[in-house]
């Protein structure tokens, strides 16, 4: 069976990632511990309602928001392997590092516009890809992180902390931005919107927390991103103008 090898596990915190990790190793015959601070989550999934203090795990994943993981990498123990699900991935590295913490970085790129329980999705990582960074860890706990990805049926892709957050400011954090602006316009005119507007418009949907950690831990990615397309935007506008009024 996957997963033999990961004889402990715990998850702290159980929003939309933490949540649908935990139901998926569930379906899988694993026992993860499970802790989050709010005890109707704790409820659903049988959870330690508390702070995460513990010692003697396999791996510790960490579906933490950027500014709690930031503080809580200060009073980890250092005796377990930890990865973190965050969407940016240097200052996370750097704090972790500076910490001495045995720490891979991870980003499954998998998810919904929705929110709590109703988020939780136990085939969400399902053939995604699952980014991973480390600051020199050994074969071994490279091997501990892949075997998790598998559990989650993701496929691993290693890579730098900067490449990371140069990609995803292209992929995912410009583009919330461009979606939300879309978003703002549209709406006025939504009863004549189709599916392609719905598209376009879906990350608008996502937890506006998120936007506001783009732009606070990967401002100059996101800043760069945002220039080149409002660059290319208005090119596009000033052609446009040129073109004979057919209405």
């Amino acid at each position: 069976m996957k997963g033999v090898n990961i004889l402990k596990i715990a998850i702290v915190g159980l929003g939309q990632v933490g949540g649908s990790m935990a139901l998926k190793l569930r379906k899988t015959g694993l026992h993860p511990d499970l802790f989050d601070i709010d005890p109707k989550i704790c409820g659903l999934l049988n959870a330690r309602c508390e702070e995460f203090e513990g010692h003697g795990y396999d791996l510790v994943v960490l579906a933490l928001h950027i500014p709690v993981l930031l503080e809580k990498i200060e009073k980890l123990s250092k005796d377990n392997l930890y990865l973190d699900t965050a969407s940016v991935k240097f200052p996370i590295m750097e704090k972790a590092q500076k910490m001495g913490l045995k720490f891979i970085g991870g980003h499954p790129i998998a998810g919904n516009e929705r929110v709590g329980p109703e988020s939780w999705d136990s085939d969400m990582f399902n053939g995604r890809p699952f980014v991973l960074v480390d600051n020199d860890a050994s074969r071994g706990e490279r091997k501990i992180v892949e075997e998790f990805v598998e559990i989650l049926e993701a496929h691993a892709i290693w890579t730098e902390p900067s490449k990371h957050d140069t990609a995803l400011a292209y992929t995912s954090h410009a583009p919330y931005f461009v979606s939300t602006v879309l978003k703002k316009l549209g709406t006025p005119y939504e009863e004549m919107s189709g599916p392609g507007y719905a598209s376009m418009t879906r990350l608008a949907n996502q937890n506006p927390e998120l936007g506001e950690v783009f732009k606070k831990y990967n401002s100059k990615n996101v800043a760069n991103v945002l220039e080149k397309i409002a660059d290319d935007i208005k090119k596009i506008a000033d052609e446009v103008k040129k073109c004979k009024n057919m209405g």
